[in-house]
C-alpha cells in the first residue's frame, strides 16, 4: 500500500473525528513537533490540587500527511468527567506546518485546539501559530500567538481576553529525561505557565510530571497551583 492510498484510508477512518489533539510541550501546543505519518499517540493527563481537579484528558493524535516536508496531525480529546451532557466532553484539534530545516531554518505550525461542540459552553476554538528554533546543547525555543472565542475566554471581570502569546522551552534529552516549560499569557481560563520533567521509559512511552500555575482566578479549579501527571504512548498504526 503506497503512502497516498494509506492517507486516503486514514482520512476515511477518521472523517467523523476530523481533527485532533495537537502535540504539546507541557500545558500548551507551542511546538512545531508533529506526529509522524501513521504514528498514533495516546495520552492520559490529570490536573489536580487539594480538593479540586480539572477533568482528565483522554486523547488520541495521529500524523496524516505522507509528505517529507509538510506535516499534519489530527485527533480527538475526551475531557471527563463532565457535569452535564456528554457533548461537553468532546474536543477536536489539528495543526499543519513543517519542522526545522524542512522549508526554512525555523519550524512553523498553525492550528486549532479546544474546538468543542456545545455552543457558548465548549466552543473555545483557539487558533494559533508557532515558530521554533533548536540550539545545539541548549534546547528548543518556541514562540506563538493565539486567539479564541471572546465569549468564553474572558478575564475576572467577564471582559473578552481571548488573544495572547505562547512560549515554550524543551531541553536536549539527557539520559532518559527532558525538562520542559511553557506559558499561555492572559487572564482567561486557559492562561497559565508550568514546567516539568519528562521521563522516557522507552522511546515510545513517557511520563511528564510537574506543577502548573494559573494566571487568573477564572482558571478552572480556582487555585494558585495544580499538579499534572501526563502519560504518553506512541505506536505504529501500520
Amino acid at each position: 500500500m503506497n503512502n497516498k492510498i494509506r492517507f486516503l484510508v486514514l482520512v476515511s477512518l477518521f472523517s467523523s473525528v476530523l481533527l485532533a489533539t495537537p502535540s504539546t510541550v507541557f500545558w500548551t501546543p507551542c511546538t512545531t513537533y508533529f506526529q509522524p505519518f501513521m504514528k498514533g499517540h495516546l495520552t492520559y493527563d490529570t490536573y489536580v490540587r487539594g480538593k479540586s481537579m480539572l477533568p482528565n484528558d483522554y486523547g488520541f493524535t495521529v500524523g496524516v500527511l505522507p509528505f517529507e516536508k509538510i506535516q499534519m496531525e489530527i485527533g480527538y480529546d475526551a475531557m471527563l468527567p463532565v457535569p452535564n451532557s456528554n457533548d461537553e466532553a468532546s474536543f477536536i484539534n489539528a495543526k499543519i506546518g513543517w519542522q526545522e530545516d524542512a522549508l526554512l531554518p525555523v519550524g512553523f505550525a498553525i492550528g486549532i485546539f479546544n474546538k468543542g461542540f456545545r455552543p457558548d459552553v465548549t466552543t473555545y476554538d483557539v487558533f494559533y501559530a508557532v515558530i521554533s528554533k533548536t540550539f545545539n546543547k541548549i534546547g528548543t525555543f518556541s514562540f506563538g500567538v493565539y486567539s479564541g472565542d471572546k465569549k468564553l475566554l474572558v478575564n475576572e471581570n467577564g471582559e473578552a481576553d481571548n488573544t495572547g502569546i505562547m512560549a515554550s522551552y524543551s531541553s536536549p534529552k539527557f539520559s532518559r529525561f527532558i525538562v520542559s516549560a511553557d506559558l499561555m499569557s492572559g487572564k482567561n481560563s486557559m492562561s497559565a505557565w508550568g514546567f516539568g520533567l519528562n521521563t522516557y521509559f522507552t522511546d515510545n512511552i513517557s511520563l511528564l510530571v510537574g506543577p502548573l500555575f494559573p494566571f487568573a482566578k477564572t482558571f478552572t479549579g480556582n487555585g494558585n497551583m495544580m499538579w499534572t501527571v501526563q502519560l504518553d504512548v506512541d505506536f505504529n498504526m501500520i
